[in-house]
């Protein structure tokens, strides 16, 4: 059976209730590399042409966000990198 609406199938409690009981879509799984790169373009875009120790304020805190750890060294010399 399938929701009319969405077309996804349903089970039968769900098409007896109408209501979603799971995740239509699995979600997307990412690779930690992956992250560092989403983390990088939008550092770069966000922050162009600021100072390093700016640039890397913020990537500590959006690397800690994506749940990636990389050591002071690979930090402030990636913040020096996107300061040109």
């Amino acid at each position: 059976m399938t929701d009319s609406a969405h077309g996804f199938p349903v089970d039968g409690a769900e098409a007896a209730s109408g209501a979603q009981t799971e995740p239509a879509l699995a979600q997307n799984e990412t690779t930690e590399d992956e992250r560092l790169d989403g983390v990088v373009v939008q550092t770069r875009a966000d922050l162009g042409g600021q100072d390093a120790a700016t640039i890397e304020q913020a990537l500590r805190s959006r690397l800690n966000d994506a749940g990636i750890s990389m050591d002071d060294d690979e930090i402030a010399a990636l913040a020096r990198d996107l300061a040109g």
